[in-house]
């Protein structure tokens, strides 16, 4: 799949070599994943949960120096809000290294793994072709990335009070599950979890079909994670096939 144009691809490049050199360019705020959330407070809703973070972060962490490795985390972050946002997506939080997104899954879920899918692939693209070589340009270390996606009702919850001031968050096994699946993936690897294979391996239509997984063989002794559709098996978690 590719999702850069000649033309994006330059503009997505000329951004990034400006951030490095003048700092953020764009508005990163949550407030609408924050929006999204309080109209479902204290109720369950569908949430595809996709965590995206920096492989071999801390050993940059340690070799460069403070304000160039913040500049990476930035940049990378910057980018992936981006890509989210044109797949219908919302980024939660920004966590350390680390991009937390939500995919709204309350009408329909096949469209929101699609969506979450089709986004870690944008994001892979960009990494590749637009922010690795400015990186290198401007000698710093080119990224890889670990995705974890998992689908799920979610309870929205509120710590205190006001419904416009407290803070918002979110709690279940989606979101458990997401950052469990991102901590085992390899550099570059998506992986999903088995609600999302079974959702899009259940549903009829012709792209659904184009759509490839591959199952991961999880050591059992440090996975014991219980299936969701068969308590009597573990969890299983599968490679998004990306093309």
């Amino acid at each position: 799949m590719d999702f850069l144009t000649f033309a994006l691809q330059e503009q997505i490049s000329a951004r990034v070599t400006k951030t490095l050199k003048d700092g953020i360019q764009l508005n990163m705020s949550t407030e609408e994943s924050k929006k999204f959330l309080r109209r479902h407070v204290n109720t369950r809703t569908n949430l595809v949960v996709m965590i995206i973070d920096i492989n071999n972060s801390t050993q940059m962490s340690l070799t460069l120096p403070d304000v160039r490795f913040a500049l990476i985390l930035q940049t990378f972050a910057q980018e992936v809000s981006v890509v989210v946002s044109g797949y219908g997506g919302f980024v939660f939080k920004y966590e350390g290294d680390a991009v937390i997104v939500i995919f709204p899954a309350e009408y329909d879920q096949v469209k929101a793994c699609k969506n979450a899918l089709n986004c870690s692939t944008a994001i892979l693209e960009i990494i590749k072709k637009a922010i690795n070589p400015v990186f290198k340009e401007n000698k710093l270390p080119e990224i890889t990335v670990r995705t974890g996606l998992a689908y799920g009702p979610t309870l929205v919850v509120l710590y205190g009070k006001s419904l416009e001031k407290a803070h918002v968050d979110i709690t279940g096994s989606s979101i458990s599950l997401a950052a469990k699946i991102a901590s085992i993936a390899k550099p570059n690897q998506v992986l999903v979890g088995e609600l999302i294979y079974n959702i899009i391996t259940d549903s009829k239509d012709k792209e659904s079909d184009k759509i490839k997984f591959e199952e991961v063989r999880l050591d059992p002794i440090k996975w014991k994670y219980l299936s969701q559709s068969d308590p009597q098996s573990f969890y299983h978690v599968y490679q998004y096939i990306v093309n």
